[in-house]
């Protein structure tokens, strides 16, 4: 509603004067249809009810009508059977109460967005609790003694939500320093992927990535690169044979320049590795495949020939026909590998570094050994880091199904409904690389459920200060980093989440800076006070329905309030979300500043205390009665 000029001038040329010069509205009220309210019968007794939709608009001269308090409520408070979780209340109808779905709300993605101190680590923590309570309170009324079969992982960057859970029952607390009942955070390396070993240490497409693949193949099915005798022949056919068949299967790889360069290089290693083999007194078989191997590089190698040239199909079909031969007259064959390098198979992490290493003098990968060599020496620097052994490798010897059933819950969540995973305490270095492989693991554990029983696990993950995980710019280097990596795991959990009952919650104070893939794929939206402009933009182009006029009040909205919008509500409501009492907060509260400069409150520390926590955490300051307190 406002006011308009007049875009016409105010006089009339003379040629016009027989024109009548009509009045032009300045006063307008402009209206963005939403709804169609309704009168519907219940149990014998019309209601209104507001149903999201125009089948058909007024037409000009209709008249305009001031809802009642009982259309008001209608409009504000849902009236379908599925709202069974109570979020708060409407200050614009009455403080009617205004209740929510859950398979709305969860199973298609939210993001609660707002500046810091607007109050949306509350609303998190909020729908957190009162979902549970809801589902308590209907398990109460149906007779039922069973705990909720819900699931809520909260991904707590900044260790806001260790303590706002303290009253409800079988929470569970990770930190990498536990304290009293806390759990200790635990990521093995052995559950991360190829990739996501790849993003921390940097590796690089060419040699060092290969290297990585073939270490952890290695690891993950027991083959032992020190191996000797008839064990490292069946190894090195194994490894060759595989490489020279992927060669075949792609002609670009030996006919174009440069490519076929590695694979002379390869070739030219297969000898030496041969030859060597031949002279310990291996099976005369190996002088057949080296006489046949010499025939190829007498046409390729630098060595005999003065320039390098392509390959033939016939010429690389007979190096594979002859490292298989061998493998039939000798009667050894290679293991085969029974997983894949992504496998979540236990190894020992502490033999990786070694391994690879000697991996990397074999004949397949010693020709880059100076470049692999870089690669060996950053995995042994992070596996002595302290601050990433606790978490990369623990001391426990936890096998995978506890470890799920740890994190993500049992099967019928008797042991808690919330995991909270403070990753405050991380290493910095890790810290991307812990979120994606939660994330990444929690995803296709749920695939595997619903592969298995063809049934959904519903599972809600929550992502604090998510513009630090999901950023919306990709970094320029070729080799992928771990921000890249985190970013795309949850670009993939926002677009085929749903699909197996993983619902995201996004809680961020700078949507701007969020991925634009992730933000498009939430579907309801909690909207506390935002004041930059950029924010204010993004977030009216990606609302789903054309409100700009009110997305205009979010400067202004005062703690505790939002609008809502989005699949969750049939029209945008502003709602004020229920007060939490101080103990069940997130500690995310403004600092005391004058509190504590006129002495009013104290804060009881040494820096000898903080020095030791610093640099040993889970040390003496985990005792009861040291450490730093509030008085």
């Amino acid at each position: 509603m406002g006011i308009e000029r007049s875009p016409y001038a105010n006089f009339t040329a003379k040629s016009d004067k027989a024109l009548v010069d009509l009045p032009f509205p300045v006063r307008r009220l402009r209206l963005a249809p939403l709804g169609t309210l309704r009168w519907l019968d219940h149990d014998g007794m019309t209601e209104p009810e507001l149903i999201r939709g125009i089948p058909s608009y007024p037409s000009v001269g209709e008249s305009v009508l001031v809802p009642s308090a009982d259309q008001l409520r209608a409009i504000a408070q849902t009236t379908s059977k599925h709202t069974h979780v109570s979020i708060g209340t409407s200050p614009l109808a009455g403080d009617v109460d205004v209740r929510i779905d859950p398979n709305r709300l969860f199973g298609r993605h939210l993001a609660v967005l707002g500046n810091t101190g607007s109050g949306k680590s509350c609303t998190v923590a909020g729908l957190i609790r009162w979902s549970l309570e809801a589902a308590r309170q209907t398990l109460e009324e149906s007779g039922s003694d069973k705990q909720p079969n819900a699931r809520f992982i909260v991904l707590d960057l900044n260790g806001e939500y260790a303590n706002c859970f303290s009253d409800v029952a079988g929470v569970r607390v990770f930190r990498p320093s536990p304290q009293g009942d806390e759990r200790e955070l635990t990521v093995p390396g052995w559950i991360w992927s190829s990739a996501e070993w790849a993003a921390i240490t940097r590796a690089s497409l060419q040699t060092q990535r290969p290297l990585l693949q073939q270490a952890l193949r290695n690891l993950r099915n027991n083959i032992d690169p020190d191996a000797s005798g008839r064990a490292m022949l069946a190894t090195q056919l194994r490894g060759f044979l595989d490489l020279w068949t992927g060669y075949s299967n792609d002609p670009a790889q030996y006919t174009k320049f440069p490519q076929h360069k590695s694979v002379s290089s390869s070739l030219d290693s297969m000898i030496s590795v041969f030859e060597q083999l031949a002279q310990s007194g291996m099976d005369d078989a190996l002088r057949d495949l080296l006489d046949a191997l010499s025939t190829v590089a007498k046409k390729h190698l630098p060595k005999y020939v003065q320039y390098e040239t392509a390959y033939t199909y016939d010429e690389v079909s007979k190096v594979v026909a002859a490292l298989k031969a061998v493998q039939s007259a000798t009667g050894v064959v290679g293991q085969s590998t029974q997983v894949s390098e992504d496998a979540p198979v236990r190894f020992d992490i502490n033999v990786m570094t070694e391994h690879m290493y000697a991996l990397s003098q074999t004949g397949e990968f010693s020709t880059g050994s100076a470049h692999t060599s870089y690669l060996v020496a950053r995995l042994r620097t992070m596996l002595t880091d302290t601050r990433m052994r606790r978490v990369i490798c623990p001391d426990t010897e936890q096998s995978f199904p506890d470890w799920l059933a740890d994190v993500i819950g049992n099967e019928d969540a008797s042991d808690g409904q919330i995991a909270v995973i403070d990753l405050s305490l991380l290493a910095s270095d890790v810290v991307h690389t812990v979120v994606a492989v939660l994330a990444r693991v929690v995803m296709e554990a749920l695939q595997h459920v619903r592969r298995l029983t063809g049934s959904d696990l519903p599972t809600v993950l929550v992502l604090e200060e998510a513009h630090n995980f999901v950023g919306s710019r990709a970094s320029a280097s070729d080799i992928p980093t771990t921000s890249d990596l985190c970013r795309e795991t949850f670009e993939r959990i926002a677009r085929e989440g749903r699909k197996f009952g993983l619902g995201l919650v996004l809680s961020s104070q700078r949507p701007s800076e969020l991925s634009s893939t992730v933000l498009s794929q939430c579907n309801s939206f909690l909207l506390h006070r935002l004041v930059n402009d950029r924010d204010q933009d993004l977030v009216g182009r990606l609302v789903p329905d054309a409100l700009g006029d009110l997305l205009r009040e979010l400067p202004a909205l005062p703690s505790r309030q939002a609008i809502l919008l989005g699949w969750a509500t049939p029209v945008p409501t502003l709602v004020e979300v229920h007060e939490l009492t101080p103990q069940q907060r997130p500690q995310s509260d403004d600092p005391a500043y004058w509190d504590t400069w006129t002495r009013q409150r104290d804060v009881d520390f040494t820096w000898d205390d903080v020095a030791e926590h610093w640099i040993n955490p889970s040390g003496e300051q985990d005792q009861e009665g040291d450490g730093v307190g509030l008085s």
